[in-house]
């Protein structure tokens, strides 16, 4: 992948002046992460000013110009925190911005992000952030602006207190996460290599757990092709392709469960033209998730077997897979590792308790994951409800949880992996 300079002729980049630390006769706070938590309690409201104009951007997988604006805004971020900032220039989609901190220290730190959403264009203008009690709602507050907003201050508050103990802080923020046609994956590969640990963005679960281990999900798409007849005139003439395929969804839809945390779903059907025209053509979309790729693999052998298996003479069916589907997040011992880890800083410094757990959900965790390094996800702040109109974060959470990924950065930085 090629990066390119970009012009911003189309952007305002959006920036938010932050309050020098204010002195304190109070003694300074033994751990990194304790120093983390307590900047970002003192910088909170300038925080919940760039989350909200970050927010006010529409910025939708398709929607190239809002993605653009919020690359250019997170460009402008990181080169203040003195990383060397390159843009990944792409022509139909979004482009990927990518920021590279040297330290003294020994481990090479990835921090991974995206700046897209699910919203459509209007949504940030007709749903602002709103602060309500402990809430703060909006487009994109948990998935994931708050989130890479969290990585940003993690680091601003490490150079407040001058921590350089790392090799390279590598930060990547892609813009086709919330797609399955992805760009981005080799990007991914490139900027993990030789890395110690990929610390993934995504929101703490709504309970406060991190994420140490993701199903895998794969796309399939089985098409039906009959014969069209005039449904009253002559109907025996024709091969229903919707009737076909209503039969093989039961068929598949059976294998739901076959194996342990294996799950099927039926998610969009289209097929016929008219109600007196028996249909000549059908389609299914189906969503799979397992917990490892020998489960996808005898489910397709079964399903193969299913498919020979037809009621309706004459229809001819055809299945085809996605070829972006996701190996699963395996809780490898290097992952158990980080997980470990996170909970002792969360205790032992930070003063609250943290799980962490399995998910069926998919994120770019599954990559890192799957490319064979350390990766542990559900470090962002604590939220819920993504991609609804209730999205939202927990504000008392943004300092702790901030704190607990910088005390993760510098646990790695320092040594280069993260021991038991």
């Amino acid at each position: 992948m090629r990066a390119q300079p970009l012009v911003s002729s189309h952007t305002k980049l959006v920036t938010t002046q932050i309050e020098p630390a204010q002195v304190s006769s109070q003694a300074v706070p033994q751990t990194p992460a304790q120093a983390v938590q307590s900047y970002v309690e003192r910088q909170l409201s300038h925080f919940i000013q760039e989350l909200t104009e970050l927010c006010a951007i529409d910025s939708g997988t398709y929607y190239k110009i809002g993605v653009d604006e919020v690359s250019f805004y997170l460009a402008g971020r990181m080169r203040g925190l003195g990383m060397d900032v390159t843009h990944f220039e792409h022509e139909k989609w979004g482009n990927d911005v990518y920021g590279v901190l040297k330290g003294s220290g020994k481990g090479i730190i990835v921090l991974l992000g995206h700046m897209d959403t699910v919203y459509p264009i209007g949504t940030a203008a007709a749903r602002p952030v709103r602060v309500e009690g402990n809430t703060i709602y909006g487009p994109g507050v948990i998935d994931m602006k708050g989130c890479i907003l969290s990585a940003i201050y993690a680091i601003e508050a490490l150079q407040d207190i001058n921590y350089q103990d790392f090799a390279e802080i590598r930060f990547l923020c892609v813009s086709d996460e919330e797609i399955s046609d992805r760009h981005s994956k080799e990007l991914i590969h490139q900027v993990c290599q030789d890395c110690h640990g990929v610390l993934v963005l995504e929101a703490a679960r709504e309970n406060g757990d991190m994420v140490s281990e993701r199903k895998g999900g794969a796309w399939y798409r089985l098409k039906a092709h009959g014969h069209s007849a005039h449904a009253g005139v002559e109907p025996e003439k024709g091969a229903n392709a919707i009737l076909e395929l209503a039969h093989q969804i039961v068929q598949f839809q059976s294998l739901n469960g076959w194996r342990p945390g294996t799950t099927i779903n039926v998610g969009k059907i289209t097929g016929g033209t008219v109600t007196n025209v028996v249909p000549d053509y059908a389609e299914v979309f189906f969503d799979v998730r397992f917990l490892a790729n020998s489960d996808r693999d005898a489910l397709e052998e079964r399903w193969n077997q299913m498919l020979q298996q037809k009621q309706v003479d004459g229809v001819e069916l055809t299945l085809e897979i996605d070829p972006d589907g996701r190996d699963p997040m395996i809780c490898t011992p290097s992952n158990l590792r980080m997980a470990l880890r996170a909970q002792e800083i969360a205790h032992d410094e930070l003063g609250f308790a943290v799980k962490h757990g399995p998910t069926g959900g998919i994120s770019d965790a599954n990559y890192a994951s799957g490319f064979g390094y350390p990766a542990l996800d559900g470090l962002g702040p604590i939220g819920g409800l993504d991609h609804s109109p209730k999205e939202y974060m927990e504000k008392d959470s943004i300092a702790p949880r901030t704190a607990l990924l910088a005390g993760l950065i510098a646990d790695i930085g320092v040594c280069g992996n993260v021991e038991p």
